[in-house]
């Protein structure tokens, strides 16, 4: 029997977010259709992923169909913030994307990610989103990932650790 498949068609909102200190950061999506709200647990580099692969799409769209991108979106800090309490419906294992031409919107999917050896379908995720909501959700993404560790703490950390041959205090 078939996982349900969760559809938000379309979203009101949709955001990627981190929550806890450089270092220590969990990151998530969240997709808001009206008064549904999905959180999904995701991995920093899924989420530099998801940010690249929306940039690659929306550039193609521009050339496939002649569809212009949007150059005077405003990134709202406080709209685009995680919203709390997170009740992850699953942690990604898979994202892609897809284009509704006939409606103009961006169709994100993530799969559950299943323990080795899980004999069962991941659950499903279907968020449609304009291509300006999707832009923003790119900017966003990168922002959040930029507020990470900065080089020279990660430089002096890893030396800390090399001196240190590993091993704790």
């Amino acid at each position: 029997m078939a996982n349900p498949i969760y559809e938000l068609d379309p979203v009101t909102h949709i955001t990627a977010g981190a929550l806890g200190e450089p270092g220590h950061r969990t990151f998530f999506i969240q997709a808001e259709r009206d008064l549904q709200r999905i959180d999904l647990l995701c991995e920093k580099q899924q989420v530099q992923a998801l940010a690249d692969a929306i940039d690659e799409m929306v550039a193609n769209l521009e050339q496939e169909f002649g569809v212009t991108r949007h150059t005077d979106l405003r990134v709202d800090e406080v709209a685009m913030l995680i919203k709390e309490p997170i009740e992850p419906l699953f942690r990604v294992g898979a994202m892609g994307l897809g284009y509704d031409a006939s409606r103009d919107r961006i169709l994100l999917v993530a799969q559950e990610a299943l323990a080795e050896g899980e004999e069962r379908d991941p659950l499903e995720v279907r968020c449609f989103a304009t291509r300006a909501q999707m832009q923003v959700l790119s900017v966003y993404a990168r922002d959040v990932i930029g507020r990470g560790r900065r080089p020279e703490i990660v430089a002096l950390q890893t030396e800390a650790h090399a001196r240190r041959n590993g091993h704790g205090e």
